[in-house]
């Protein structure tokens, strides 16, 4: 079956304050990431384990138990300590296809990390995929890392 159909692109962006020195964030966004990463995030099932090699030509990856993998994000662009720059796609199976060109940044403010997040969607998107990536982010980011952070 052939299907032709519009391609649109959404964009959206928003901040979490941490109350920890940026530079801890950072190790714990890199270095740390499946011990933040939630079990409701995890396309490979329980007991799967993510990685994150912050380096251009890097990846997000998750593995699964018996070896199962999939490579969420590419690094497109690192500035270590500062901010990380993804590509990633999704298959028709997942609702796309679709590119996520995600950027997380760190600043310092007043002894604490401000984190922002930006993404730019393009292909088959709708306004209820972006509400649900857009809501999927901050949950992941506020209630993982964030929450992991302050403990």
């Amino acid at each position: 079956m052939e299907t032709l159909s519009d391609s649109k692109i959404f964009k959206y962006q928003f901040e979490i304050s941490i109350a920890r020195e940026a530079d801890a964030v950072w190790s714990l966004m890199t270095d740390e990431i499946n011990d933040w990463w939630m079990s409701d995030f995890r396309a490979m099932g329980e007991g799967s384990v993510m990685s994150l090699r912050a380096e251009m030509g890097g990846a997000l990856v998750e593995t699964g138990k018996n070896g199962e993998s999939l490579e969420w994000y590419r690094v497109q662009m690192c500035v270590p300590g500062k901010s990380i720059y993804l590509v990633g796609y999704m298959a028709p199976d997942w609702g796309g296809p679709t590119v996520s060109m995600l950027k997380l940044a760190l600043e310092p403010k007043d002894g604490a990390a401000l984190l922002t997040v930006s993404d730019a969607l393009m292909g088959n998107i709708t306004e209820s995929s972006v509400k649900s990536a857009q809501g999927g982010w901050q949950t992941l980011f506020g209630d993982g890392l964030k929450a992991h952070a302050e403990a």
